[in-house]
């Protein structure tokens, strides 16, 4: 991870502490609670001295403007600044930076020695879910022209919801599956889904398909013609015509599964 401005916020260890912690509260954890939760999730930033610094500046700073600063979060954070130990990761950068760094530094001291505001009433993150399994092979029917098979090869979750990581594997023609997927069928675009799948666009052919090996996954995940990426179903919905053109899939008897 690294920073790319000399503002608290301007680096991406400090926006995931914002954020994670954010989603806590959001989620309805007393200030405590998410705290201590948020430390146990961060050995490894909090075993880095630099890291650890980044760490306590950034939560002092968020807890702050939700109102709900902890004093030992402040104490932190307070001798952190006081310390200038958060000035030798910017010992290279120059001496203009530096003064600027040192300015953040000193406004977010000042912020924490003042009286916070009242704590702010947080939204609860919209989550991603699916109803999808591993296994599932799945026609997905943009309009009365366009149907793709796509096979989920892994269902997966974080805080932030779960998530179908989706293969596209052929145009839809009506044809019987194949006993077993292996590396040829593999070669559409991968994607992740980050929201819940439309119902009224997909329909479920088979479920408990016999998964591939890993490696054919992954191999096909190196050497796909068309790289896929994170996406909603709304962006999925928007992009396959596109994706569909890039790929050459140009009827639904131009590929079959």
């Amino acid at each position: 991870m690294g920073a790319w401005g000399m503002a608290i916020f301007s680096d991406d260890t400090a926006a995931d502490v914002r954020d994670t912690f954010t989603e806590f509260i959001a989620d309805g954890l007393p200030p405590d609670e998410a705290t201590n939760r948020l430390i146990a999730e961060s050995a490894d930033i909090l075993a880095d001295e630099d890291d650890s610094n980044v760490f306590w500046l950034a939560l002092s700073g968020t807890q702050w403007k939700l109102g709900r600063l902890i004093n030992s979060v402040r104490d932190r954070a307070i001798a952190v600044i006081d310390s200038g130990n958060d000035l030798r990761r910017w010992k290279d950068n120059s001496k203009s930076q530096i003064n600027q760094r040192k300015k953040y530094l000193a406004k977010l001291r000042a912020q924490l020695l003042s009286p916070q505001p009242n704590p702010k009433k947080i939204k609860p993150f919209p989550k991603s879910t699916t109803d999808l399994q591993a296994g599932d092979v799945v026609v997905f029917r943009l309009n009365a022209a366009i149907a793709v098979r796509f096979f989920v090869y892994l269902i997966w979750g974080d805080r932030c919801g779960s998530y179908a990581n989706i293969c596209l594997i052929g145009l839809e023609d009506g044809q019987p599956l194949q006993s077993t997927l292996g590396y040829a069928e593999l070669l559409g675009p991968h994607f992740t889904m980050v929201s819940h799948e439309p119902a009224d666009y997909i329909t479920i052919l088979c479920r408990g398909f016999p998964m591939p090996e890993e490696q054919e996954i992954r191999r096909a995940w190196s050497d796909q013609p068309v790289h896929g990426y994170a996406s909603t179903w709304d962006e999925f919905t928007s992009d396959l015509p596109a994706i569909l053109k890039k790929l050459g899939w140009k009827s639904t008897t131009s590929r079959s599964t």
